[in-house]
């Protein structure tokens, strides 16, 4: 395949079809618009813009054209303004292999590439037939690129020992590079989403408070239906309600709640019905959708951090979910997320890591035992638990046990600073509008959470690294985990403001790449001995 290729004729439909799901609000709203207008100039408008939709379709497909090398794909695209875009296999991230119901239809799938720029290096295929987009996979796959800067730094001895055979089934052997942290045997593990576990994950979805403020926005723009004799007619069928007024009030916010939750419910059953991951060689394989079928392929190599979340609804329950932090990437946008488990229990978090990223360390984060250690020690706890202690049997044997780890948790010395933070938020203004406004004193009942949170976010927060790896755990809003192999850091940043000074604390950031830019974690409050300890860490 080395002559230029255009796509099916279908991606004419279904990129009008993309487009008019992007911006469904927006049509709501001039619908909304034009139901008040008696004008037929909104509808001839919306008329011509999808015919024009329509029309650029067709144009887009006929000036879209991929040609296939040995090692690189090169993509023309552009109606008015023709583009080139060229990707070589070194450069690829992950590529991502869907199909949606009218690509279904035609037997037809979508492949994505992605580089470590995001969004203007990520190139769409989105009408190809399943054997095109499989050759053009196994042309870009990664995993037949050469290495990386990074991965040329290792020894040849170490290369060597990467391209032994597989010892066979009964070897006890694990041959792992270090600094890719990739296994290097062909035994193929799977784990699978079960219907039982997919039910918990939509009941304990945290979207519908998303869904709720968009039902609400639409609801808002409706005033022209809301009307005395349609309430009237709302209320005359609902036995519990006898006429308009507060109870028909709490029934409608009840009601936009209650829809808002079961649409999350759906949205995440259809998201991530069948939820399967697989390892093969090198690389994850990692397939979801009911209506949509996604595949995604990431290599071990290319992959920055792993973290864990653990939910308001979900931590009660020991529940969390995986995801992975690429190059590739952009975390925080949900539509490019990389799911990697949705649900486990935090029990099986270290056995799944074992199955699939045997090489990664502090799976467990820090342990009780550790944490009950690093309470009862002194602030300095963390610098002395170098690859050079010796402490007596007696003393903490967990910690003698592994020398080459160390770990910090919050000092007792940011205590108060950890309460009183949340506080801040609500406490100035609140203050500020007493003399105006005197019931606002009610206010002060919010220290009791915002004291709460604080003491939550305080027992939350600890450190740990090992020869390797870098443990994070801290609390936003959910109980967050970050596990950054030690070559994937970017950066490691500190900063300290006045009332620090005092007690010698600070903040502590670390910087990994993510998309096309940096993920920045930022915790709080660390003494300067771990901090200290931590740079010496980094700079090994």
């Amino acid at each position: 395949m080395f002559e230029f290729q255009r796509l099916h004729w279908v991606v004419s439909i279904t990129g009008v079809l993309q487009v008019i799901k992007q911006n469904v609000l927006t049509l709501v709203f001039l619908f909304i618009v034009g139901s008040r207008n008696e004008s037929s100039y909104l509808i001839w408008f919306v008329g011509v813009g999808l015919i024009s939709a329509f029309g650029l379709g067709i144009m887009g497909w006929f000036r879209f054209k991929y040609q296939l090398l040995e090692d690189e794909i090169h993509i023309h695209k552009g109606i008015f303004v023709q583009k080139k875009l060229y990707i070589h296999k070194n450069r690829v991230q992950v590529t991502e292999i869907s199909a949606g119901i009218i690509q279904r239809i035609f037997g037809l799938v979508s492949l994505t590439i992605q580089t470590a720029g995001g969004g203007s290096e990520r190139a769409v295929l989105s009408a190809l037939d399943a054997e095109t987009a499989r050759t053009i996979v196994d042309v870009l796959n990664p995993k037949n690129a050469e290495e990386s800067d990074i991965n040329s730094e290792l020894s040849q001895e170490e290369q060597q020992k990467s391209a032994l055979p597989d010892q066979g089934e009964h070897s006890h052997t694990k041959l792992t590079s270090p600094l890719n942290h990739e296994p290097h045997t062909n035994h193929n593990s799977e784990w699978t989403l079960s219907n039982k576990r997919l039910l918990y994950l939509a009941l304990t979805s945290g979207e519908f408070g998303i869904i709720a403020t968009i039902l609400g926005t639409i609801l808002g723009q409706l005033s022209d239906f809301i009307t005395d004799e349609n309430i009237q007619w709302i209320v005359d069928r609902i036995p519990v309600i006898q006429q308009p007024g507060l109870f028909f009030v709490l029934f409608s916010v009840v009601s936009v709640i209650m829809v808002s939750y079961l649409l999350s419910i759906l949205s995440s059953i259809v998201r991530y019905y069948g939820f399967t991951i697989r390892k093969v060689g090198k690389e994850l394989h990692i397939s979801r959708g009911l209506l949509e079928r996604i595949q995604t392929t990431v290599p071990y190599h290319r992959i920055q951090a792993i973290s864990s979340t653990e939910g308001l609804l979900r931590q009660p329950f020991g529940l969390e979910s995986l995801s992975i932090i690429s190059a590739g990437h952009q975390q925080g946008q949900q539509q490019r997320s990389l799911m990697l488990a949705p649900l486990i229990y935090g029990h099986e978090r270290e056995a799944f890591f074992q199955q699939f990223f045997e090489g990664w360390e502090l799976a467990s984060g820090v342990n009780p035992q550790n944490r009950q250690a690093l309470k009862q020690a002194p602030s300095d706890f963390f610098s002395r638990l170098d690859e050079s202690t010796v402490l007596p049997q007696n003393m903490f044997p967990h910690i003698t046990e592994s020398p080459h780890q160390m770990y910090a948790i919050a000092p007792k010395k940011a205590f108060l600073r950890y309460l009183r933070r949340p506080n801040y938020l609500w406490l100035f203004p609140a203050l500020v509008g007493l003399y105006w406004l005197p019931w606002l004193v009610w206010m002060t009942l919010l220290s009791i959470p915002a004291t709460l949170y604080g003491w939550t976010a305080y027992k939350d927060t600890e450190l740990g690294v090992s020869s390797e790896h870098l443990y994070i755990r801290y609390r936003a809003l959910a109980r967050k985990h970050i596990w950054i192999p030690k070559v994937r850091l970017q950066s490691i940043g500190n900063s300290q403001h006045i009332f620090q000074k005092g007690k010698k604390l600070y903040h502590v950031r670390f910087g990994v790449v993510s998309g096309s830019h940096e993920l920045s974690v930022r915790v709080k409050d660390f003494s300067s001995d771990a901090i200290h300890e931590l740079m010496k860490w980094f700079r090994k």
